[in-house]
């Protein structure tokens, strides 16, 4: 059994999940920096969106042993006609780092969305100062691709075909 499991936004995570969204050191990877109040996060977030519709979906990763929200994942820029899909990470709880936890959720998450066939590509947006993310999607099976532009900063595109 995994050390992790994900699971689709309920209206008891919208707390959780505005303390991430406002936690002011990741601004910078949203399209919307925070500060953001809790009837924003329950308009964008709740209830779940379906990536296919709404182009973007998020969910929890909840420690299995403790109980415990300890991150959120993110998918963003669904395309149909490519089968692509952008995916993300943020594990805020530095205590909560270099435990597999990551890779997990990713891998987790991978699956979830290959369930219906309707992805056949996933890619990262990193920051390229970012080593620990750019470690954590290499180890996943990602392999970068190019430089781009994303919320006026250039970051590096990490793809992996499913």
């Amino acid at each position: 059994m995994g050390k992790i499991y994900i699971s689709e936004i309920t209206r008891e995570d919208l707390p959780y999940i505005h303390w991430v969204e406002n936690l002011e050191e990741y601004w910078h990877i949203n399209e919307h920096p925070g500060p953001y109040t809790l009837d924003e996060i329950t308009d964008c977030f709740f209830p779940a969106r379906r990536y296919p519709l709404h182009k973007q979906q998020r969910w929890v990763i909840w420690e299995q042993e403790k109980k415990m929200a300890i991150g959120i994942l993110d998918v963003f820029d669904f395309n149909e006609n490519e089968k692509s899909i952008g995916i993300g990470i943020l594990i805020p709880n530095k205590n909560d780092h270099n435990k597999g936890f990551g890779k997990e959720a990713i891998s987790l998450l991978i699956k979830k969305l290959t369930f219906d066939k309707q992805i056949a590509k996933v890619f990262a947006l990193i920051d390229k100062d970012n080593a620990p993310s750019t470690y954590l999607f290499e180890k996943s099976g990602f392999e970068f691709r190019r430089e781009q532009m994303c919320l006026n900063r250039i970051v590096n595109r990490y793809d992996k075909l499913l």
